[in-house]
């Protein structure tokens, strides 16, 4: 791989990108050569390094033609800048660019696969990796929204939960991102009924994998608005969409669980777009359903909890008509 193939970057543009302890210890590492394996493909560069966790870091950074368009790592690093792995991609880059083994770009690596070889090559992929499976049980699913299909969204549900389930919050975050990401481009291209589909069960299922050890892990908060972002998304859907009552009555029941949660969890901004969602996109008669569901918690005393559900119905009541 020569420079010219790809954008030409500095050390200094490195340097710029990550703090002064990040670039020491990232060049120490190129020095080392703990990079296994620096790959070019089109305009991504990658490459594994080995850490503390026992599978070893996965490396990529996309560069375009200004220079460095993305950077990402597997590693827990959250410390400001890119952490030491991304500089000794970075560096051997710069450095010695003749590293890099050059693949095709996937789709030209792909274009004269017949339809059965391309079956073989994923399945022969999903043996190596199975974990990757769901991926694919994603991608046939957004197709089929793509064609104008109804979609099955038990796909995003497990990806959700398997996404809960990691050890390392940045691992959640990467993959509710990905996940809300399909939703975003569904909404984007006008079919919000399918992206509802996603951020409604996106929303469910990780309002209810919120738990303590989750909790926990999110010091900085980055899950929880995550999770706020499919309630704004939902409520955006619920607003667009042509959802018929017992579709809307489903994210409405979604958005209502979001908020509560929040309550119950003492105020952590959870989910705050779900009552705002609720407020707005509630018809007279679904509003009469959500005061029924809060009445029902509501118990008069002068609790945070309390006081949030009062707030909640006088806001209902004075947009709805109704005692406040």
């Amino acid at each position: 791989m020569t420079k010219e193939k790809l954008s030409k970057i500095t050390e200094a543009q490195v340097r710029a990108l990550a703090s002064a302890q990040s670039f020491e210890r990232g060049l120490s590492y190129y020095q080392d050569g703990a990079l296994v394996e620096p790959v070019s493909q089109g305009m991504e560069l990658g490459a594994e390094c080995a850490g503390s966790e026992y599978e070893p870091y996965q490396i990529s950074v996309t560069l375009d033609a200004k220079g460095i368009a993305g950077t990402s790592c597997t590693c827990p690093y959250d410390w400001g800048g890119i952490c030491k792995h991304i500089v000794a991609l970075l560096l051997t880059y710069v450095r010695q660019p003749q590293a890099f083994h050059t693949l095709q770009p996937l789709d030209r690596m792909l274009a004269g696969k017949s339809r059965d070889e391309l079956i073989v090559i994923i399945q022969d992929l999903l043996r190596h990796k199975p974990e990757l499976m769901p991926v694919v049980e994603l991608t046939i699913a957004t197709q089929r929204a793509k064609q104008g299909k109804p979609l099955n969204v038990s796909a995003y549900r497990t990806q959700a939960r398997r996404a809960l389930q990691h050890e390392r919050p940045r691992s959640i975050e990467r993959e509710l991102k990905s996940l809300g990401e399909v939703a975003a481009r569904l909404a984007q291209g006008g079919d919000a009924l399918n992206a509802g589909a996603i951020y409604h069960a996106l929303l469910d299922e990780t309002v209810k994998g919120y738990d303590e050890m989750v909790s926990s892990m999110d010091e900085n908060g980055d899950i929880a608005s995550i999770v706020d972002e499919f309630a704004k998304g939902l409520g955006v859907c619920l607003a667009q969409s042509e959802a018929g009552p017992k579709t809307r009555r489903e994210w409405l029941e979604a958005l209502l669980r979001a908020e509560l949660a929040d309550i119950e969890l003492g105020g952590i901004d959870l989910a705050p777009s779900a009552k705002d969602a609720i407020l707005k996109c509630a018809n007279r008669e679904e509003w009469q359903w959500v005061e029924e569901r809060l009445s029902k918690i509501f118990s008069a005393d002068s609790s945070w909890a309390d006081e949030s559900i009062k707030k909640f119905l006088a806001k209902g009541r004075k947009k709805h008509g109704g005692k406040v």
